[in-house]
């Protein structure tokens, strides 16, 4: 019975590391030394297979993505003008620099100010970065 337990567990760790991407031999001697320890400890390793093909899936998916970018960089350098994400915003209407910033009515809310574009609070007299006076249309 316990040449044959020991025969089993050298199969079964056999096919698991082979399985795995392990050798054979390893999985015998975990199997004939270790017994089910041995089946556990083949478990428990990682799959050499899996990580081989994983890593070549990154590396196809890295060049892919560099030949992308050089493709968009061939494409900007060949332009006349630099492509710009961003929207331009318009330029506000100038105004006086003492003429304060209207606004509905106080509020707890956050704000912006028309001048520098601070957020704070809708409840101040003035703005704290550039000094801008507000006043409210409802007190």
């Amino acid at each position: 019975m316990f040449l044959l337990s020991w025969i089993m567990f050298g199969a079964l760790c056999s096919i698991m590391s082979r399985h795995k991407g392990y050798s054979a031999a390893i999985g015998v001697i975990a199997g004939v030394v270790g017994g089910i320890f041995g089946l556990v400890f083949i478990l428990v390793l990682p799959d050499r297979i899996q990580e081989q093909e994983d890593f070549i899936q990154q590396d196809q998916e890295l060049s892919s993505l560099r030949q992308r970018v050089a493709a968009l960089e061939r494409i900007q350098q060949s332009s006349e003008e630099p492509v710009s994400l961003v929207k331009p915003v318009p330029p506000m209407p100038a105004a006086p620099p003492d003429t304060p910033a209207v606004f509905p009515a106080r509020t707890e809310e956050v704000i912006a100010c028309p001048r520098c574009g601070r957020r704070q609070k809708g409840n101040r007299n003035a703005c704290y970065a550039c000094g801008l006076p507000f006043q409210y249309e409802n007190g």
